[in-house]
């Protein structure tokens, strides 16, 4: 086992100098939710060198939820399909790349679910059992981005399984469900 994997387990003691207001904001959000100022600092520097940071350098930009809601109310349905299988799903592909250096299916589907873990906005759960996968993608964002996630589930799984997804959409829930042959995956 390398040195830096022994060491992540272990707490190790940092001083830190911060702002009185800092100090009170923090102390203020261990108390809102419930944890210490050391388990909140904490996670915000896991979240920070987790995903954050990542996230930037890959070319996320926060964008104001009205703003987002506007483009997609904008857009007819076909554009946002669209956007979905030609946009959203390379990028999962690509982030796969990115975040993990390997596109291979199983780490772009693992990619999929960390980024998840990070946006309480839109949740991902993924199951596999003898070839047959469930993808199940909860959104906070309305029926219309559901076209979006539809699109999005269609291109990556028939570019990455080569394989038709039947796809159940909600407003708030999309389902794919596909079944890979084992000899034909790929990682």
């Amino acid at each position: 086992m390398s040195d830096s994997r022994k060491d992540e387990g272990k707490s190790v003691l940092k001083t830190f100098r911060l702002s009185g207001s800092l100090d009170r904001s923090l102390k203020k959000g261990a108390a809102d939710e419930g944890t210490t100022v050391n388990a909140l600092a904490n996670s915000i520097l896991g979240a920070y060198f987790g995903w954050r940071k990542k996230a930037r350098e890959f070319g996320f930009i926060p964008l104001y939820r009205p703003v987002l809601m506007r483009i997609i109310e904008e857009l007819d349905d076909e554009a946002l399909a669209r956007i979905g299988r030609e946009g959203v799903a390379a990028s999962w592909i690509e982030q796969a790349e990115f975040f993990l250096q390997d596109p291979t299916p199983t780490k772009t589907l693992e990619a999929m679910s960390r980024r998840s873990k990070t946006n309480p906005g839109a949740t991902t759960r993924i199951t596999q059992e003898d070839g047959a996968y469930t993808i199940v993608m909860l959104h906070d964002f309305g029926p219309r981005w559901s076209i979006v996630v539809k699109g999005a589930l269609q291109g990556f799984v028939r570019k990455t399984f080569d394989v038709e997804p039947r796809i159940t959409v909600g407003g708030s829930v999309v389902t794919a469900r596909f079944k890979v042959n084992p000899q034909t995956q790929t990682a």
